[in-house]
């Protein structure tokens, strides 16, 4: 058994990654890394008490990539091994690619009941991710590397070589792609061009980086303890009580409150904003993906499923005497407009004009009523419907012409679920 073999059955066996009897299921994508770790599982399959099955993705951008889905498909069977293939389509794009693997290992993980997923992930792929993070403007937590061992499918993702150095990797047969010593890619800029010219200024400079992640997590780990303490962290923030911490603890308690939605991918620039408008009193509602919308109300803020309100009108012109309607006084003539809001609007009240948005603010008007109905007159607001009147249609009140309309909203709520879609 060599160095690096032993130190590899010591990590698995320290961090208990795998239950005897575990089906583990390799992403192998034929390179020296996962053929590296392919080999240990193989050698140590009976010491480890495992099952051992292997899944390619074949992304089809080289000529030699059939040739080494062929390799593969050939060591599996003389290993007896079994083996799941398949090939990436559309147009390439490394995220594409990605989510394409990980639905393919999905796939296969529940089809086939394999209770891990394992990656061959190592310290240079650590140190590539924290530096494409850091470029990228991601958050603080995001710094902390690559995780290894996380839920996934109905088991584990587990990353066993994240303490091995690229150097450490021995496996004599592997496949190169060439595609790696490019900079067409994102990673392979920094893998190529950036980290080698920092290693100029700090031949231990990938070490200090992986260093750095560590030290971040366990930062972290104190912080979220913290967090922990306070049971602040759920469905739906209290206002109050996230207020009353220090804006320090705000900080890291809002990027909690958001790592509970992976699928939600927020800028820095976009997180900040967000921060600022939760410590203002207002309400609040806006659109953070096609999915997704925050919300803050006086009391709490919290993530919904994107909603698409439309509001349509009930009018009459004969008192229905019902309460629930509002009457609206308008001038006889002039060109009738009923339409949602629009960025300018501005309403008459008590002799002021006032920007909608402030009007809405000043008076506490729910986030739901805010997307009602607005009544004009030759461009001049009237009325929100179920809100308020202007001072142009209470002057109206007494005069003898003019044209009086009951009117009350009528919401129709649709869920606009992608998901249901796909």
């Amino acid at each position: 058994m060599t160095p690096a073999q032993l130190k590899f059955l010591k990590i698995v066996t320290k961090e208990k990654y795998f239950a005897e009897n575990s089906k583990i299921l390799l992403a192998l994508s034929g390179g020296k890394d996962s053929m590296t770790l392919f080999n240990w599982l193989y050698e140590l399959r009976a010491k480890l008490h495992i099952e051992l099955g292997i899944a390619h993705i074949n992304h089809g951008l080289r000529p030699e990539s059939d040739f080494e889905e062929q390799a593969l498909r050939k060591m599996a069977s003389d290993l007896e091994i079994p083996i799941f293939v398949d090939r990436f389509t559309g147009e390439f794009t490394e995220q594409k690619a990605r989510e394409f693997r990980y639905h393919f290992f999905e796939k296969i993980m529940i089809a086939e009941n394999y209770d891990v997923l394992l990656t061959a992930h190592h310290q240079g792929d650590v140190v590539e991710t924290v530096l494409m993070r850091q470029i990228t403007g991601r958050p603080l937590r995001s710094l902390q590397g690559i995780a290894d061992c996380q839920p996934f499918a109905k088991g584990q993702l587990i990353r066993p070589l994240l303490k091995f150095t690229k150097e450490e990797l021995d496996a004599a047969v592997f496949y190169e792609d060439s595609t790696n010593q490019g900079v067409d890619y994102f990673r392979n800029r920094i893998r190529n061009q950036l980290i080698p010219e920092l290693t100029k200024e700090n031949p231990q400079f990938s070490q200090a980086i992986s260093d750095l992640s560590s030290e971040i997590k366990m930062a972290l780990t104190v912080i979220n303890q913290k967090i922990s303490e306070l049971e602040i962290v759920d469905e739906k923030i209290s206002y109050h009580k996230f207020i009353s911490q220090t804006k320090e603890l705000q900080h890291f308690i809002l990027q909690a409150f958001f790592a509970q939605y992976p699928e939600i991918k927020v800028s820095k620039k976009k997180f900040e904003e967000i921060l600022h408008i939760i410590r203002r009193p207002q309400q609040y509602s806006a659109q953070l993906n096609k999915d997704f919308q925050f919300v803050k109300t006086k009391d709490y803020f919290y993530i919904e499923k994107r909603q698409l309100i439309t509001a349509s009108l009930e009018i009459l012109s004969e008192n229905p005497n019902d309460a629930s309607f509002m009457e609206v006084y308008l001038p006889l003539e002039g060109q009738l407009e009923i339409r949602k809001r629009q960025p300018g609007d501005q309403i008459l009240i008590n002799g002021h004009h006032k920007k909608l948005r402030k009007f809405f603010i000043d008076n506490h008007v729910p986030l739901q009523a805010r997307e009602n109905p607005l009544i004009f007159v030759e461009k001049k607001l009237y009325a929100i419907v179920g809100v308020a009147c202007s001072d142009l249609s209470k002057e109206l009140k007494n005069d003898k012409i003019r044209r009086i309309l009951w009117v009350k909203p009528s919401i129709g709520e649709e869920i606009n679920d992608a998901r249901k879609k796909s």
